[in-house]
């Protein structure tokens, strides 16, 4: 008798990897993974953005892109999301370009604030698994992280509000609090809970 092949599983969001990539070079902290903080992609040309009175300004100072321009460009780490399994990776691109990582000692070595540290690598890749409340969660903070322009997605397709929403699980009120704090641990019970503290006089 032959043995049944496992079951696929399926989700309405497929899975996607994201590149930190703010617009400062600043690190991308992901409030549904605990400790988990990526570096962005970094770049002495950051694009420019229009003020209120529509003047091109640049994103970074002056003085940071004078230091940055040492540099070669560096990649961001990565967030692969796989919402089917519950499961995410955390990968750094440096972790297989040691030539690069040279590239970047001799950049920060040939600076007026010298690089005494000596050898560069990567962040170890990380993998792991959250329950579905988390991951669905998880899909809407990358969604809104796309949007505001602080990633950009480079494997798969960039998942949709519609698709996360029919995602198994609730959206955590907030998820990124470590302490206990009194609230609600999902978003569908917060006005009910902030009209008890009404009643109450909370």
């Amino acid at each position: 008798m032959m043995s049944e092949e496992p079951k696929k599983k399926f989700a309405s969001v497929m899975p996607f990897t994201i590149e930190a990539d703010g617009p400062r070079n600043n690190d991308l902290l992901i409030q549904c993974i605990p400790n988990c903080k990526l570096r962005s992609a970094v770049s002495s040309s950051k694009p420019t953005i229009r003020n209120k009175q529509d003047e091109e300004m640049p994103t970074i100072p002056k003085d940071q892109a004078r230091h940055l321009g040492m540099l070669p460009p560096i990649p961001g780490m990565q967030l692969t999301v796989d919402p089917a399994n519950c499961v995410y990776v955390i990968y750094d691109p440096l972790t297989d370009n040691p030539e690069l990582c040279k590239r970047i000692v001799r950049g920060l070595q040939a600076d007026d604030r010298p690089y005494r540290s000596g050898k560069l690598a990567g962040v170890p890749t990380k993998k792991g698994t959250l329950d579905k409340h988390r991951m669905k969660s998880l899909c809407r903070e990358c969604f809104n992280i796309i949007q505001a322009g602080h990633a950009k997605v480079v494997k798969g397709t960039p998942p949709e509000m519609e698709d996360i929403e029919e995602l198994d699980g609730d959206f955590l009120l907030n998820p990124g609090s470590r302490v206990p704090n009194g609230q609600p641990i999902f978003e569908k019970d917060y006005d009910g809970y902030v009209e008890n503290l009404q009643k109450t006089g909370g």
